[in-house]
């Protein structure tokens, strides 16, 4: 799926869109935190395809963000350490 070159806007609308494209396609989706935000990380054919974060504020959506880079999706697999510098 290639990236959109308008933001799509409403609940029903991106609800719909996301929907459409995950319909015919077996796929695994697992909660996670990305950046300390809530997200979806989605693997298709058992390997990581794309990492959905949300941006949440009064308890409802108002931002998704989708990362289909493999290099930016490479870390998704390993456990970040916290350390300070």
């Amino acid at each position: 799926m290639n990236a959109f070159r308008r933001p799509i806007k409403g609940a029903e609308r991106v609800a719909g869109l996301l929907i459409s494209g995950l319909r015919s396609v077996d796929f695994e989706a697992t909660l996670v935190w990305l950046n300390g935000s809530p997200g979806i990380r989605l693997d298709i054919g058992g390997e990581i395809d794309t990492a959905v974060s949300l941006t949440v504020e009064d308890g409802r959506i108002t931002r998704v963000y989708a990362i289909r880079n493999p290099h930016k999706l490479a870390g998704l697999d390993e456990v970040a350490a916290l350390r300070r510098t």
